[in-house]
C-alpha cells in the first residue's frame, strides 16, 4: 500500500488522484507516486500559512463576499455553484488546479510519446478541454493562449461541476460539433450559459 503512517484524510485523497492518474494510463506505482507529490506539493503550500488542507466551508465564506460573488454571477454562476466547489476540503480543490496542469503536460507528452505533432496536440487540447481559472486575469499575449480570442478565455473553475454533467449527457459527436462551431469548449460553455443550456 501507500502513504504509511499518514492521516486517513491525507490517504484518500491520493487515493483520488491515483485513480485519476492510473485512469490516463499511467501505472499504478507510478499514479500513487505522482498523486502522493501532488499532495505534498498543496500541503507545503497550505500548511506552513495557517490553512487547514481540510477546510469544506470556504464556499460559505466566499458566497458572502461581493467582490468575490459579483463577477461569478455575472458570468452565469450561482451561490450554489459557489458554495458547491468550495465547500470541499481545499486540498482536494488546489490538487484539482495542479492535476489539470499536470494533465495538459500528459496529454502532450502521450503526443509526443506517439510520434505525433506537438504543436497539433497542443492546439487540440486547447480547442477540447475546458480550461479554467479568472478570466480577468487571462492574458490572450501568453504562449498558451496564441491563437485563442475572449471568447475562448478560462472559465470560472465553479463551472466544473456543471460543465462535467453537461460532458456526460452530450454525445461526442454533438460536443464535436458545438466545438467546431464555436471553436473551443470554452467557447463552447460561454454559449451555452447565455442560453440556459448549462
Amino acid at each position: 500500500m501507500f502513504g504509511f503512517g499518514r492521516p486517513a484524510q491525507e490517504k484518500a485523497v491520493i487515493n483520488l488522484f491515483a485513480l485519476q492518474l492510473e485512469s490516463l494510463g499511467l501505472p499504478s506505482a507510478e499514479a500513487v507516486s505522482n498523486a502522493t507529490k501532488l499532495v505534498d506539493e498543496v500541503l507545503s503550500d497550505l500548511r506552513p500559512r495557517g490553512v487547514d488542507p481540510f477546510k469544506a466551508t470556504q464556499g460559505n465564506e466566499h458566497a458572502t463576499r461581493e467582490q468575490f460573488v459579483a463577477p461569478r454571477l455575472a458570468a452565469g454562476l450561482t451561490i450554489e455553484d459557489i458554495r458547491f466547489y468550495w465547500n470541499r476540503p481545499l486540498l482536494v480543490i488546489f490538487c484539482e488546479v495542479k492535476m489539470r496542469e499536470m494533465f495538459n503536460f500528459i496529454v502532450v507528452d502521450m503526443a509526443r510519446l506517439q510520434g505525433k505533432d506537438l504543436v497539433a496536440a497542443s492546439q487540440h487540447y486547447k480547442k477540447t478541454f475546458p480550461r479554467y481559472g479568472d478570466p480577468s486575469r487571462w492574458d490572450p499575449s501568453e504562449k498558451f493562449n496564441e491563437g485563442l480570442r475572449d471568447v475562448d478565455a478560462d472559465v470560472y473553475p465553479e463551472f466544473a461541476a456543471r460543465i462535467d454533467s453537461w460532458k456526460g449527457k452530450t454525445p461526442p459527436a454533438e460536443t464535436d460539433r458545438l466545438i467546431d462551431r464555436h471553436g473551443t469548449l470554452n467557447a463552447v460553455v460561454r454559449h451555452l450559459v447565455s442560453t440556459k443550456a448549462l
